[in-house]
């Protein structure tokens, strides 16, 4: 728990400095494969913080959406290309049999491929369960990006 809630520190505390950071309006477009598998979206805020939404299914449709901080400098840099982590929260509605509202809790790495506008990100991401069957689930999500960059 001392380390998530120091990462979680590190994370604000690095907000402040957009160092090789994406530029707010950037878009990107994709898919996820894990816990929901589906298609998922980001729209970058500044150069630190950004929404993403995604649409998935399971055994179930899940809709969610999240706000993320990231951090370009926590972890050690590839020789090419960026890495940033990041964290955020969002919630969750899951329905095909009964509805079910979640908060989520997401902690990720992505990798930005040097010279493409692409991410690829890998995240971990506790459900609180508000409905239906109360308690915390764990699911996890490892998917990739298309970048549409803002008008130039």
């Amino acid at each position: 728990m001392k380390k998530i809630i120091m990462l979680a520190l590190a994370c604000l505390a690095a907000s402040a400095v957009s160092a090789r950071a994406q530029k707010a309006g950037d878009t990107g477009a994709g898919v996820v494969l894990g816990a929901p598998t589906g298609v998922t979206g980001k729209l970058w805020l500044t150069g630190t913080q950004a929404v993403d939404a995604g649409l998935g299914w399971n055994s179930e449709l899940t809709v969610y959406g999240d706000y993320l901080w990231h951090a370009w400098d926590v972890v050690p840099q590839p020789p090419e290309g960026k890495m940033p982590v990041y964290l955020g929260l969002g919630a969750q509605a899951r329905t095909f049999h009964e509805t079910e509202f979640a908060i989520r809790t997401v902690a990720g790495i992505a990798y930005w491929l040097p010279r493409h506008p692409v991410e690829i990100f890998l995240e971990l991401v506790p459900v609180f369960r508000l409905t239906r069957h109360e308690g915390v689930g764990l699911e996890a999500g490892l998917g990739v990006r298309y970048y549409f960059t803002a008008g130039k």
